[in-house]
């Protein structure tokens, strides 16, 4: 198993765990900040923020979700069904980050991206 699909895997679990319960900020940021380490600090700010807002809004979905968005950032994407809404905010986040993330994840990202009709 390659070490990124690990880590994605590694981080659903522990995203699915902490939607189970009472959390904490620091939790959650120690979770995504140790499976995104590699991409810029900005990244993995929003990313926590996203991670935040999904699984307060939907603990069941929320982690798949933002271990899907993980997997393109670290452009291992297996095919996990995405709503058109969640293409799109993937997009936004791609979009606002793309001079600071390295090129081929942006190109990975955006044709991903234009592939499911977000772009």
């Amino acid at each position: 198993m390659k070490p990124e699909i690990k880590t994605i895997n590694d981080l659903l679990d522990a995203l699915n765990l902490l939607s189970t319960r009472a959390w904490t900020p620091k939790e959650l940021s120690r979770a995504i900040e140790q499976a995104l380490s590699t991409l810029p600090r900005s990244v993995i700010e929003i990313m926590i923020g996203l991670a935040g807002e999904k699984i307060r809004s939907s603990p069941l979905r929320g982690p798949l979700v933002i271990a899907t968005f993980s997997s393109v950032l670290l452009k291992q994407y297996d095919g996990t069904p995405l709503t058109l809404s969640e293409w799109r905010e993937l997009r936004d986040l791609v979009s606002d980050c793309a001079d600071e993330l390295d090129m081929e994840i942006v190109t990975y990202a955006m044709s991903l991206i234009m592939d499911y009709g977000a772009l």
